[in-house]
């Protein structure tokens, strides 16, 4: 895995994180926790291929990436909390609710502060020479 391939990760992760804020404009609070979750699994991503050399899980339980890459407690938590928007911002079955009518403003500002907090994490391992594991 090289760095182009990081940079790819890294380059979407930005660009979801730049919507997850841009879509609460209108109103589209489910979509930003949606995307904060999205941001924060492609940062995920690109740390786990920086560190292992090779591709990521196919997952989208933070949790479970965060486990791999021995995130501190208080990072997992976040990862936890938003692990579970990846389905509940989706379908109305999983929490018998309409996800569009669930979110709120202020979910949508705490999910971008939790996303923010688990990206500055794994920025500090993106680092050229920190935590670098040849």
């Amino acid at each position: 895995m090289n760095a182009e391939t990081i940079q790819l990760w890294i380059r979407q992760a930005e660009h979801d994180l730049d919507m997850a804020a841009k879509v609460i404009e209108v109103g589209g609070f489910s979509v930003c926790a949606f995307l904060c979750q999205q941001a924060a699994e492609k940062y995920l991503k690109a740390r786990y291929i920086k560190e292992k050399r090779k591709n990521p899980p196919r997952t989208h339980y933070l949790d479970k990436l965060g486990q791999e890459l021995n995130t501190p407690s208080h990072i997992r938590e976040l990862l936890f909390e938003l692990s579970e928007d990846y389905m509940l911002t989706r379908y109305p079955d999983v929490a018998w609710a309409i996800p569009a009518e669930e979110y709120t403003l202020e979910d949508a500002e705490h999910k971008l502060k939790v996303a923010g907090e688990i990206i500055n994490w794994v920025k500090e391992g993106l680092v050229e020479g920190k935590d670098d594991k040849r």
